[in-house]
């Protein structure tokens, strides 16, 4: 029944597009097209460079551009290896968003002559001068060919690491990378924006821990570039049945089921002044090559053909910190059991299931020799929208234990006391666009692998198994 809705949904937009196209509440409407990004390798301080002769004549452009020797400093081994993964990293968040034709760049740029090379540039295109064989700006030589494959109307990215460490802290590594993004528009060279991604890793092996590091790039770029103006995805609403919105782009800018379009619409105030407000939320249910099938959140007024859209960049995770009761439904369990926890949910590349994970902190009577309690566990969740009210039948696996305060005092990092889980039905409320108010009830389990061995102490409360049917009520940050 579905797939025929949207076929008809389909087949009327194609019908009415002609129409679109000429009617006069579409003139407005902006759709986003893909774009051309050129990417420069990346650099940072005491990246290996290609052997260079002590001294250098300067060559005058327009001003004077000296070389100076930099002595290279003591840079690990460990993140030289990683540069190659990072470059590889930032040139695949570009292509896997869809929304950008990627040239690649061989020259390394660093932040310090990011100015430099602007100016160069500009001058190259006013004043239409030929250059020598070869210009240096910093430690690259920039030939007449590389400025004019430069010399057009798209956007430069020069990312530049800009710290990196690797430090060994008690029975561990931990790894940090500073990697700085700077956008220069080349139609007149000024700088578009810049921003930093920072991220960690940590293992007892330090390898492993730069890994993570690198890991973590990818996800924060992505966010960042779509959190940006000029790359966020404009579109318009193409046709409207109920709750169902056919949008125009898919799959060939980069749309993904989970995604979020906000529903906007100009007006002017009392002043005179042009402004844009949001009257509605939709996210993307279907995605197709060109186009997109939405669920209308909640709109008001109501949404109509030819309204603009634009998209609402998220992370892709949404976290829920929530507080659950578990009242005993067995008479051995004397006592209820207050849990305190937070869940991440995936968001982005799903729409009606979606995984999730979490940590709880049982509240179980006491604690043992220095021994926080803890459940960890990994689940899913379905979603059924009506409206700005959500139903989400969830479920979720995994261990319970306890994690040492003092590391010196123990050998392991977790000890494993409990398996369980649990089952819930969750009722969540869009109170703001960013927001949902979240109420569970269900029931949860956690069989204690220690049960009765330490049977009617005070211990026990620790190690003995819990459970009972929950409650509770939590906050979802999107």
């Amino acid at each position: 029944m579905g797939i025929r809705r949207y076929g008809v949904l389909a087949a009327a937009w194609l019908c009415t597009l002609p129409l679109l196209i000429a009617a006069p509440s579409a003139e407005g409407q902006e759709f986003s097209d893909r774009q051309e990004i050129a990417i420069f390798r990346l650099d940072y301080y005491g990246a290996p460079r290609d052997p260079v002769a002590r001294e250098r004549t300067t060559v005058q452009f327009g001003r004077i551009f000296g070389y100076e020797r930099r002595v290279e400093s003591e840079t690990t081994d460990i993140f030289r290896r990683a540069v190659g993964a990072v470059d590889e990293h930032i040139r695949s968040v570009f292509i896997n968003l869809g929304r950008f034709d990627v040239i690649g760049l061989n020259h390394r740029l660093d932040a310090e002559n990011v100015e430099s090379f602007v100016d160069l540039l500009r001058e190259r295109r006013e004043r239409a001068v030929e250059l020598p064989e070869a210009v240096l700006l910093g430690e690259e030589a920039f030939t007449e060919e590389d400025f004019d494959r430069l010399v057009g109307g798209f956007t430069i990215v020069i990312p530049s690491v800009s710290y990196y460490n690797v430090a060994h802290r008690g029975s561990e590594y931990e790894a940090e990378i500073e990697t700085s993004f700077t956008f220069i528009d080349a139609t007149d060279y000024a700088t578009i924006d810049q921003f930093f991604v920072r991220t960690s890793g940590s293992d007892t092996n330090a390898v492993s821990a730069m890994r993570q590091a690198v890991n973590g790039i990818a996800p924060q770029l992505s966010f960042q570039l779509r959190n940006m103006n000029m790359f966020q995805l404009r579109s318009g609403v193409l046709d409207v049945a109920g709750r169902t919105v056919i949008l125009e782009l898919g799959r060939n800018l980069g749309v993904k089921r989970g995604d979020e379009f906000a529903v906007v619409r100009e007006r002017r105030t009392a002043t005179g002044h042009r402004t844009v407000d949001e009257t509605g939320m939709i996210v993307i249910s279907e995605v197709r090559e060109e186009f997109s099938i939405g669920r209308l959140l909640y709109a008001n007024p109501g949404v109509e053909v030819g309204d603009q859209l634009r998209e609402v960049p998220r992370f892709g995770i949404d976290f829920t910190p929530y507080g659950n009761v578990i009242v005993p439904l067995n008479r051995r369990y004397e006592r209820s059991t207050f849990v305190l926890g937070i869940k991440g949910t995936a968001s982005r590349g799903y729409y009606r299931f979606r995984p999730q994970a979490g940590f709880e902190i049982p509240f179980t009577g006491t604690l043992l020799a220095f021994l926080f309690p803890a459940n960890v566990y990994l689940g899913a969740e379905s979603n059924w929208y009506l409206g700005r009210l959500k139903l989400n039948p969830a479920f979720g696996v995994g261990l319970g234990g306890a994690v040492p305060f003092d590391d010196s005092l123990f050998g392991n990092d977790f000890y494993t006391t409990h398996v369980g889980g649990n089952v819930k039905l969750a009722a969540s409320y869009l109170i703001t666009r960013d927001n949902m108010l979240v109420a569970e009830l269900g029931f949860a389990q956690w069989f204690g692998l220690y049960d009765k061995v330490f049977n009617e102490t005070v211990v026990d409360r620790f190690f003995g198994s819990y459970g009972g049917i929950v409650v509770g009520l939590g906050l979802t940050f999107k």
